[in-house]
């Protein structure tokens, strides 16, 4: 009250004639600035070109985080790796970048910096915004700091020259770009000259072959994906790019012929793999990257037909999950877990027993769309329609860009689960229109068939058993 009345006080009174001065200089242009908010890392937020003429400004590489609120890796990310105290060492030395993918604003940039999976970083020269470095998924510290040493050389390089075309940093750099432009088969074939020329303990080995089996994957070659798998499955290393690499070998292995032997022997050593990677309490894991072994553990497990140890897995994964969640020192942290409690929560047949966490996240985080989200999808599993169309209406009021389709389509489904059709229609040709209707960084071709086929199947539903 004191303060109201000090600046009504002071604005009445006459104010004396500006002085003006002749020969001043005309003011500079304000200078752009990033928001420090108190942590070690400035960071711009959803806005690639004040970013990048900072980076100019002050001559430095652009780190880009392009995440999403529901990516549960990209928060683990942002609350494990980049608040580390080892990260602030690096600080200074970049420019720091976050990209929600569903904000609309951010379409442009990720028609350049292209993500397929979620966390993706690359470190971009803000001069002619050339990618210097990609990183995909998890990492631990030691692996981000190797990532960005990788990023500041070819930064440099691209000022000062010096990297030689046989440097597996060059290589590398020619294979992220070849990445980004959709040349995928140019781009394994460069990760495979990459690795070649580096030396056996380079550490950025398990990222890049991650790098290169998904790139196989991601242009359907599932054969080759399969036998890269088998073939490197022990070479990468104890961080989480050994568990997205049995990933990456595991999903290739499915897509191949039941009879295909490959398909049985990398079930058989991924198994073991992930077995021994859960098992090592020196392994550089999260919390969060360590339920992602177990969660593929118990996958395995369950498509091999040993129910009775997938049981097993899934209740250690679910008490590492509740611990870290118990242990996280913001709501938005202990977000991070919503998911993946959600998911192995409802696979234990436990669904219930998980929703009054999630309309906590809920409640803690009023304008986040995930966390009804997530409480819609286990209400649906475990038959709750009600409240299931609750939480999901009110991430609908929440939610925005690419994310808006799955919300549709969720809801969808409880109408579907309703028996109320006519909703179910509804509900499928918005999400279908949503997703037709997104720009071009943010248009997802997989998803607008996905909306179609469900649209479709309504008209031609399966036969009955």
């Amino acid at each position: 009250m004191v303060l109201v009345a000090l600046a009504i006080s002071s604005c009445c009174k006459p104010m004396p004639p500006p002085q003006i001065s002749t020969d001043a200089e005309p003011e500079a242009p304000p200078r752009i600035v990033p928001d420090c908010e108190g942590e070690p890392i400035c960071w711009f937020h959803d806005d690639y070109p004040a970013a990048i003429a900072y980076a100019a400004q002050e001559q430095l590489p652009v780190v880009v985080d392009i995440w999403a609120p529901w990516c549960h890796t990209c928060l683990s990310m942002k609350h494990e790796v980049l608040a580390a105290p080892g990260i602030e060492p690096l600080a200074d030395r970049f420019v720091w970048l976050a990209l929600d993918t569903d904000v609309e604003q951010n379409a442009p940039a990720l028609e350049q910096l292209t993500v397929s999976s979620w966390p993706t970083f690359y470190v971009v020269s803000p001069a002619d915004e050339s990618i210097q470095a990609r990183y995909v998924g998890a990492a631990s510290l030691a692996q981000f700091r190797e990532f960005l040493a990788v990023a500041e050389a070819g930064h440099l390089d691209a000022i000062e020259g010096g990297l030689a075309e046989d440097d597996p940093r060059y290589l590398l750099r020619r294979a992220e770009r070849a990445v980004a432009a959709g040349e995928l088969e140019r781009a394994d074939a460069l990760y495979g000259e990459t690795l070649d020329a580096a030396p056996e303990d380079w550490p950025r080995r398990p990222d890049v072959l991650t790098a290169r089996i998904a790139t196989r994957a991601n242009r359907d070659d599932w054969k080759g994906c399969a036998e890269l798998g088998l073939a490197e499955m022990e070479r990468t290393g104890r961080s989480a790019s050994a568990g997205d690499f049995c990933f990456w070998a595991t999903h290739c292995a499915s897509r191949l012929e039941s009879t295909d032997l490959l398909r049985e022997q990398i079930h058989m050593r991924a198994l073991e793999r992930l077995a021994s990677l859960a098992d090592d309490d020196g392994a550089p894991l999260s919390a969060d990257d360590r339920s992602d072994v177990l969660r593929l553990l118990r996958e395995v497990q369950h498509a091999t037909g040993d129910r009775e140890a997938a049981a097993r897995t899934a209740e250690r994964q679910r008490v590492l999950l509740d611990e870290a969640a118990a242990a996280a020192r913001t709501p938005e942290a202990a977000s991070t877990y919503n998911w993946p409690r959600a998911e192995v929560y409802v696979f234990l047949k436990r669904g219930p027993d998980i929703i009054p966490a999630l309309e906590r996240s809920a409640a803690d985080l009023p304008g986040d769309y995930d966390p009804p989200y997530r409480v819609a999808w286990v209400a649906l599993k475990t038959g709750d329609h009600d409240r299931a169309l609750v939480a999901a209406s009110r991430a609908l009021e929440l939610v925005y860009g690419p994310r808006k389709g799955r919300v549709l389509s969720l809801i969808a489904d409880i109408h579907a689960a309703r028996g109320d059709e006519d909703r179910e229609r509804d509900f499928r040709e918005q999400a279908l229109a949503h997703c037709e209707s997104q720009p071009a960084g943010h248009r997802s071709e997989r998803a607008i068939e996905v909306a179609r086929a469900a649209l479709a199947a309504m008209d031609d539903p399966p036969p009955a058993e």
